[in-house]
Order: C-alpha cells, then sequence, then structure tokens
C-alpha cells in the first residue's frame, strides 16, 4: 500500500457513502466489489474521474459487505466502511486497514471485533453470515454467556477464552434494558463500591486494565486468542465480549500491535468505540438519572460505560514497564517468537 494516498470510507446515511481521499491524488477511477481484494476481477465501475469527496449510493443497500477499489497513478488501492451497519449492533466493525509493518496494509475483511452477538435480527444474521466468518472468540463470562447467549451467524467454532474482566462485566450487566435491575445494580453499588472509587475518575476502570496486561488468566486467553489467529484457516474471525469496548479492545491492541500498526492508530482504532456507543451510553445514563440523583454516583456508571484513551494509553504504560516495550510483553509474558510475529504478519497483511 503506497502511503501517499490516504483513504476513508463513511457512511452518511443507511444508503449513502462518502469516499475520501487526498486531494493531490487527483482525479482516480472508483470501483465496487464484493470480494476483498484489490485485484478482484468482479469489479464494477462506478466513474473513472472521481474527485474527493466522492458521494455513492450504496450498491448492496446496507444488505452485504461492500469494498471500494481506487486506481490512481498506475497503482491500485482497497478501501472499506470500517463500523458495518448490522442491524442491532452498534459496535460491530472491521479493524484491518492499518499500515503495519513494512508499509503493508492491514487485510480489509478479516478482523472483525464487536458487541454480543445476542438476540441478532434476521438482517444481522444473513449480513454476518455473508462475511463467511470461521471463527469467534467470546471473551465474555460463563455467567454472561448463560444469561446472553450468541446467536448462530455460520460460524464453524466458537472459543470461549473468559479474560477475567470483573469491572467490564459489571458494565455488561448494566447494559441491560431499564427494569428493576438498574435500580438493584445502583443500589449494589452504593452499598458495595468504596466510597472513595464512586466518581467519575475511572479508577476502577483502569486497574481493569492493568488487570488485562498482569493477570495470569487473562494473560491466558489472550495467548489463546493469538494462538488461534495464528492459524490461517480461523478467519475470517469476530473477537467480542459484551459491549465490544474493553476486553476486545485489548485483544485487538495485541493482534495490531504484532502487525506492527503504529500506537496512535492503535487508540484511534480504539476511540471508535467512543462514537459508536454515544447514543446507547445516553440512553443508559437517562435511564440511571431516573433512579438516583447521586452524582457521584452517576459519574462512576459513566466510566464503567465510557471510552477514554486514558484506559488504553495506561495498557501501553504498563507494558512497557514490565518488558520495555509491547512486542518485548508479547514474546517474554505470553511467549511468543518473533516467527509467531512474522506468521501473523503473513496471515494479516498484504
Amino acid at each position: 500500500m503506497n502511503s501517499k494516498i490516504q483513504l476513508s470510507v463513511s457512511r452518511k446515511n443507511k444508503t449513502q457513502f462518502e469516499i475520501s481521499f487526498n486531494s493531490d491524488a487527483g482525479p482516480v477511477s472508483l470501483y465496487w466489489t464484493k470480494d476483498n481484494d484489490a485485484n478482484s476481477q468482479e469489479r464494477y465501475l462506478i466513474t473513472d474521474n472521481a474527485t474527493s469527496p466522492y458521494l455513492l449510493d450504496d450498491p448492496l443497500k446496507a444488505e452485504q459487505r461492500v469494498y471500494f477499489i481506487i486506481e490512481q497513478g498506475g497503482q491500485t488501492f482497497l478501501t472499506a466502511e470500517r463500523t458495518l451497519p448490522v442491524g442491532g449492533l452498534n459496535n460491530f466493525r472491521d479493524f484491518g486497514g492499518y499500515m503495519g509493518a513494512g508499509g503493508k496494509q492491514v487485510k480489509w475483511g478479516m478482523l472483525y471485533r464487536s458487541n454480543h452477538l445476542h438476540h441478532l435480527s434476521p438482517q444481522a444474521v444473513a449480513y454476518i453470515e455473508s462475511l463467511q466468518i470461521q471463527t469467534i472468540v467470546d471473551y465474555r463470562s460463563a455467567n454472561e454467556i448463560a444469561k446472553s447467549p450468541n446467536d448462530a451467524v455460520g460460524e464453524k467454532r466458537t472459543y470461549h477464552l473468559d479474560a477475567a474482566a470483573q469491572t467490564a462485566e459489571l458494565a455488561a450487566q448494566f447494559s441491560a434494558e431499564p427494569s428493576d435491575e438498574d435500580r438493584m445494580l445502583i443500589e449494589s453499588v452504593m452499598r458495595d463500591i468504596p466510597a472513595e472509587l464512586i466518581n467519575g475518575q475511572g479508577a476502577q476502570v483502569l486497574e481493569q486494565y492493568r488487570h488485562f496486561v498482569t493477570s495470569d488468566k487473562s494473560k491466558t486467553a489472550f495467548k489463546a486468542m493469538i494462538e488461534v489467529l495464528l492459524d490461517k484457516n480461523n478467519s475470517p474471525h469476530i473477537q467480542h465480549c459484551r459491549g465490544g469496548k474493553d476486553r476486545t479492545g485489548y485483544g485487538a491492541l495485541l493482534v495490531l500491535s504484532m502487525l506492527g500498526v503504529s500506537e496512535d492508530d492503535i487508540i484511534a482504532d480504539y476511540m471508535l468505540t467512543q462514537a459508536n456507543r454515544m447514543e446507547r451510553n445516553e440512553v443508559k445514563m437517562a435511564a440511571y438519572r431516573k433512579i438516583t440523583d447521586d452524582q457521584n454516583v452517576l459519574d462512576y456508571l459513566h466510566t464503567l460505560i465510557d471510552t477514554r484513551e486514558s484506559f488504553i494509553v495506561e495498557v501501553f504504560n504498563i507494558m512497557k514497564q514490565q518488558s520495555g516495550s509491547v512486542a518485548g510483553y508479547i514474546k517474554q509474558e505470553l511467549g511468543f517468537t518473533d516467527a509467531d510475529f512474522s506468521k501473523m504478519q503473513q496471515n494479516f497483511l498484504i
């Protein structure tokens, strides 16, 4: 991939895309395809004189995944939207497309992350099945799975890898529809959480992120995830927890780090969850305000569902303190080798 052309695809509404690219690239030829391959022969010309930004209707009407091929200056590039229009899922997205090791691009259409796949609409099932998912990595606890089991989406195998995320699980329980359970959980916070932690500072969430890095149980779960991905036959895959934020965000960080993606891009990918969950979080906070007017409690509840850069930066900091670098941590603490890094890059870089 040539870094001189910067591409982005955003969905303006249910039926229309906006494709942007740096203006100095000049007019380009633009195609759409169902394939995650810049050299696909099954491509359909949209225009041979596109300028940025370029608006177009979704040729597949949000019923299937669409990719875009851009040809400019004798070079060919593949791009796509990142957050996908899967009905009922607010955080289903592709974490490919970033620049990785050696100036290569992380493959689109292979690495997906999501909130849980419970009680899906027929549209959502059909859309996900069209992605040809081979494997699902589910980071939730047995209790979470029993409460909200995944629907089948055509996958061949699911790996249940409990990452022992107590705070994340607590936040997941808060995502239920407003009910007596909300009241009981808020009362539980007021009763069981130390008063000095009931505020908006996010101390418990930061501790949970440190726990991802240091806990033996978490290490076991995330090591197993990497082993799943080292077998290229297990992708395309989806990794998810309840909200697709904490445990999934950490899992994506490990994969992207092995692929040589920059810390800035990893942080930016993590922070997409903030925009994706904003409306849902506003609904939840409105429900909490009907139960309590204690601002400290409300601020605490918000930290559990919020997405903050400081959370993911804490992970980088702890890894570097322990092992000198993120790559060093993955090798020293999770037991992977240079050969494993190369294998991961062979699987997911192009």
